[in-house]
């Protein structure tokens, strides 16, 4: 028992003596209640979304409403697709309004707005709502592809830092940079084809058919997955903790869990909540492959998603190169 407790006694003074894993253990939790408060703790939730394109006179009739979001478009045919999609329940525009009557929400708003602006004439959109299987698929892969990213690269550079393989590597010709580009390219083929075989399955279980290019959803996939290995890389370029690497992995890991359109859209989110959304590398992958699979979006409609991308992995690569410790 003496030798028991001694153990016990080791491993203890050996955490509190971690300042940065103590730290983190006890901010971590701390942070993350505090972040989904401000961000989902809401006394006016939202049941219906209202687009609005252009100006609209007396929309403050509806927008004094409880319960109902708007939402203001600068493009008109961007808006009316989301009509169609059931991804928003109505838009007005000018003196006139779109709804899909195949929309359930889509009917009740049509009648607050008869009610309030009954001068408004109704012009109707058709279109198949997405299946949440569609919607949720590319997010649900998105973040197995994080954790598999971020964890599976973190864990292992700073456990060959602690148990003295990088300062071996270290008297060799290898640079840095040699050793993290293996790395990356090695976790990012289990990734991907990991990433491919999950899609394949779901699809033909579910009668998936990606509306766009499958060449393009493989592309993103790529530079989406190599730009969270790149984060993985950096965090790990200097950590010898392995809880110190655990608590910067949670706190990158999981905005990117809320906040990255996993498992609900941010349409009509607030304007900070979306900035801080457009900063993470998943918002963009999935984005991008929720546009091929469900509106056939070409390269050009996902262009930018992809040069965010690749900046994230030049960025990170270039910084965990530049400040890598091998000891």
């Amino acid at each position: 028992m003496n030798a028991l407790f001694a153990l016990i006694t080791a491993r203890n003074l050996e955490f509190l003596r971690d300042k940065s894993a103590l730290g983190w253990s006890l901010l971590f939790p701390i942070i993350i209640v505090i972040a989904l408060v401000l961000v989902f703790d809401d006394d006016n939730p939202s049941l219906y979304q209202l687009g609005v394109y252009g100006e609209v006179q007396q929309i403050k009739k509806i927008s004094a409403l409880k319960h109902i979001e708007i939402i203001h478009y600068s493009d008109l045919e961007q808006a009316k697709h989301k009509v169609s999609r059931h991804l928003v329940d109505g838009l007005i525009s000018n003196d006139t309004y779109w709804v899909n009557p195949e929309s359930a929400q889509g009917y009740i708003l049509e009648q607050v707005i008869l009610g309030k602006l009954p001068q408004l004439h109704q012009k109707a959109i058709t279109g198949k709502a997405v299946r949440h299987v569609e919607w949720i698929l590319p997010g649900i892969i998105g973040m197995n592809m994080m954790f598999s990213a971020l964890y599976g690269v973190g864990y292992v550079v700073v456990r060959y830092r602690r148990t003295g393989v990088l300062k071996r590597l270290q008297v060799t010709p290898l640079a840095a940079w040699q050793f993290l580009a293996s790395q990356l390219i090695s976790r990012l083929g289990a990734t991907v084809v990991s990433a491919i075989l999950v899609f394949a399955v779901i699809a033909l279980l579910f009668d998936i058919r990606s509306q766009g290019n499958v060449a393009l959803l493989v592309l993103n996939t790529l530079l989406g997955s190599a730009a969270m290995i790149s984060i993985g890389l950096l965090v790990a370029s200097r950590t010898r903790s392995d809880e110190l690497c655990n608590g910067l992995l949670n706190i990158l890991s999981w905005p990117m869990m809320f906040l990255s359109g996993i498992w609900f859209s941010l349409e009509g989110s607030k304007p900070w909540v979306r900035f801080l959304a457009d900063c993470l590398p998943l918002t963009h992958m999935n984005d991008a492959n929720r546009a091929v699979i469900i509106d056939g979006a070409g390269l050009l409609d996902i262009g930018d998603h992809l040069l965010f991308l690749v900046a994230i992995i030049l960025i990170c690569l270039g910084v965990a190169s530049r400040s890598f410790r091998w000891d």
